[in-house]
């Protein structure tokens, strides 16, 4: 099973995906006028602003989107990137983070604009506006499916096996007891509804990010001198062709390449249509600025955290990756605790574990709200919910090759298809842009669906600014 998908990976995905990502981003890019590096003020004024009401506060989607996104792939997926990729990988996972950065404001546009009012909250996502703005009811409910399976791959069952993988390191213990304890405590969580999910993640996510962050600047900074060399390294492996007979060097690139891209792609989730879902929940009325924190939340979670991780593997790449064969977890205890001791691989431990936690019940509440567009019977979204407590004992005792396979496998799909759909409605998220910038004001850019008080402010707004 294992090889089937691993084929197709290689063969259809492996090529398609850099392309759709590259392509779709600078076509995007350009679209937009480059406003993303152009006017970084802007976007930098939006996220300072003050909350407003009817929903949840811009911060704390962004954070619960961040949740999802910060978490094993920031550390393991790296590691595997690495491992399987070459150093050059981390090279083309920060260009994907960066041209990716188009495709999230698009789809985070999208999902404002296009959310709806039901149950007395904010939904939104890829599948609302898939059926509402590209009127495709059946694609929308093909990629609710798909959410839902990689809630329960990506979001559940990668995560518990990360942290299988640490508790193991350093205890004795069977892998299904780690793997019922977690389901336990997601049970709890998931069931308490979205704020409770938030309130969680806002606690966890900035806590762990700054513990991560300091561990890894404060290994980077006593190894500073070496830094160069390992730039060097990260760009003449992911631009060198060696002539060797049968392509070797090209196979290389090609894989640096795929390497890079989907693990970026599983980190900061750009194209994939997940976290829209969380941006959609906002309280912020303009589609435009919640998009700024969707530029954000790439930045944050591959250009910085993802380098940082990468950084310090690669301090040990000779030795550990090219020479010992290391991967995963056991590649990232070793980097860190080469040069910070045990101390460093216990606070990898612990981070991971709260990543985990968080990214487990964020992706839970993908996959209810995904459930809740499918059928909103109580029932349906019950069911779900066992299931993804079963997904979590899964985790603890499945194959991690299989489970690395699966998982680009579901989310190249997701990406493909959600990217695409992206790029059919460029031009109403082209429109919101010009709109937002020419009156620098975001509430003009609210849905068609607004109402007619709403639109009477907007119509006296322009008439008054011109």
């Amino acid at each position: 099973m294992s090889r089937i998908i691993e084929i197709f990976n290689t063969y259809i995905f492996g090529p398609a995906l850099p392309i759709v990502i590259f392509s779709a981003g600078i076509f995007l890019i350009i679209k937009y006028g480059s406003f993303i590096f152009l006017k970084p003020v802007s976007v930098i004024k939006v996220l300072t602003k003050k909350n407003e009401k009817g929903g949840m506060s811009p911060l704390k989607t962004a954070i619960l989107a961040l949740a999802s996104t910060l978490g094993v792939g920031n550390i393991v997926g790296v590691s595997t990137a690495i491992y399987s990729g070459g150093a050059g990988a981390v090279f083309w996972l920060t260009i994907s983070a960066v041209v990716a950065m188009a495709i999230k404001y698009g789809e985070v546009v999208l999902a404002v604009k296009y959310r709806v009012k039901n149950g007395g909250e904010y939904r939104g996502g890829a599948m609302y506006y898939m059926k509402d703005c590209l009127n495709n009811k059946r694609l929308s409910i093909i990629f609710a499916i798909l959410c839902i399976l990689n809630a329960l791959m990506v979001g559940n069952i990668v995560q518990i096996n990360a942290v299988k993988e640490s508790v193991l390191s350093v205890m004795s213990v069977r892998p299904v007891n780690i793997g019922l304890c977690m389901a336990i405590i997601i049970f709890i969580s998931i069931c308490r509804g979205t704020k409770r999910i938030s309130s969680i993640t806002a606690k966890i996510i900035p806590f762990a990010t700054v513990v991560y962050t300091l561990l890894s600047v404060y290994i980077i900074i006593m190894n500073i001198g070496r830094i160069g060399e390992i730039i060097q390294l990260i760009i003449k492996e992911a631009f060198s062709v060696k002539a060797i007979s049968g392509g070797i060097g090209g196979y290389a690139i090609v894989r640096s390449v795929r390497y890079g891209v989907a693990r970026g792609i599983m980190s900061n989730e750009a194209g994939s249509g997940t976290s829209p879902i969380a941006h959609a929940k906002t309280d912020l009325k303009s589609p435009v600025e919640q998009g700024f924190w969707g530029i954000f939340e790439v930045f944050a979670d591959t250009v910085v955290m993802c380098n940082l991780t990468a950084f310090v593997i690669l301090l040990s790449y000779k030795e550990y990756v090219c020479e010992k064969g290391l991967t995963g977890m056991e590649l990232v205890l070793r980097s860190y605790g080469r040069y910070a001791g045990k101390t460093a691989e216990m606070i990898i431990i612990i981070s991971i574990l709260m990543f985990a936690y968080a990214t487990v019940i964020c992706q839970g509440f993908y996959g209810r709200e995904c459930v809740y567009y499918l059928s909103e019977k109580k029932t349906s979204i019950e069911l779900y919910t066992i299931t993804y407590c079963i997904a979590a004992v899964v985790g603890s005792v499945i194959s991690s090759e299989l489970l690395w396979g699966m998982t680009d496998f579901n989310i190249s799909l997701m990406t493909v298809i959600n990217t695409v759909c992206i790029l059919i409605a460029s031009g109403e998220i082209k429109k919101a842009t010009d709109e937002y910038f020419k009156t620098k004001k975001g509430d003009i850019s609210l849905p068609e669906k607004s109402t007619s008080i709403q639109r009477l402010r907007r119509s006296e707004y322009q008439r008054i600014s011109k």
